[in-house]
């Protein structure tokens, strides 16, 4: 039996488009044509006025069915910045996405650093077992063989 596999990256860029799918379908924010301007901080309004904004949105995704796609597509399309507090995508703030995609990242890099220490010792010992069996095999097979007096 032969399993397909996908690789990693087809994978993720296939997932895009399903989420994107969902959140067009289902987002509460695309309801009602009030809400365009709730999700992206306007620069010249004041940080208090930003603050409630950003309250009233994050209330608005808690309620929504398609929270966790939106905030899925966030983090893919890299929305956010640790250094300015612009926006909410999801129910979170971009400095919020921002962390939560470099954590992410970290844990990434640390299982693939992983994977390729444990790799090379996971193909040794199969090498190393294939030569043990190969030469069990040997001396079974030459059992039966009586020396020669001479």
């Amino acid at each position: 039996m032969t399993l397909n596999r996908i690789a990693p990256e087809a994978a993720r860029l296939a997932r895009r488009p399903v989420l994107q799918a969902a959140v067009t379908a289902g987002a509460r924010c695309g309801e009602r044509e009030q809400y365009r301007d709730l999700f992206d901080r306007n620069r010249s309004a004041p940080t208090v006025m930003w603050a409630a904004q950003q309250a009233a949105a994050q209330k608005l995704c808690a309620r929504c069915p398609v929270r966790p796609a939106c905030e899925e597509l966030a983090l893919r399309d890299g929305t956010g910045d640790r250094a300015s507090d612009d926006l909410v995508r999801g129910g979170r703030r971009g400095q919020d996405l921002a962390i939560d995609r470099e954590i992410r990242q970290a844990a990434r890099i640390t299982t693939a650093v992983t994977t390729d220490w444990q790799q090379p010792l996971d193909l040794a010992t199969a090498a190393r077992d294939a030569d043990a069996a190969s030469s069990t095999d040997d001396v079974a097979r030459n059992d039966h063989i009586m020396p020669v007096a001479a």
